[in-house]
């Protein structure tokens, strides 16, 4: 996995919950797209972009997960597509050189790091 060259904040699990509906409504509409890291150095890459729509956090006693929520456009039919990731340990958000949020990071219990990409407001990428 490259490393990260600019700005990278983790966040404290006390504000994940403020933190994800605050980053969701800052991001509403920007296209999105999931690269997983596995400790086995496999990695998955999502190939379709999806316009992110909400991003929150679900709690019990035991674990904590997230739910993505996007809108695929893709086709002539919009899809809602809602991804969950169980036993969240750390989530993290990485900026672009303008300061805008480039990626959100999850790192669930098996140390796997799902990473949501961000369409870039600096040149339009992903």
């Amino acid at each position: 996995m490259p490393e990260a060259t600019e700005p990278k904040v983790v966040i404290e699990p006390v504000n994940w919950a403020e933190f994800l509906t605050a980053f969701a409504a800052r991001n509403y509409n920007r296209r999105a797209r999931f690269d997983v890291f596995r400790v086995n150095g496999k990695v998955d890459a999502e190939e379709i972009e999806a316009h992110l729509e909400d991003v929150h956090l679900n709690q019990n006693s035991d674990s904590k997960s997230i739910d993505v929520i996007r809108i695929d456009r893709s086709e002539q039919t919009v899809d809602k597509v809602r991804d969950t990731i169980e036993n969240v340990i750390g989530v993290a958000v990485q900026y672009d050189t303008d300061g805008s949020e480039d990626i959100l990071e999850i790192t669930d219990r098996s140390n796997t790091l799902i990473s949501l990409r961000l369409e870039s407001k600096v040149d339009g990428v992903s």
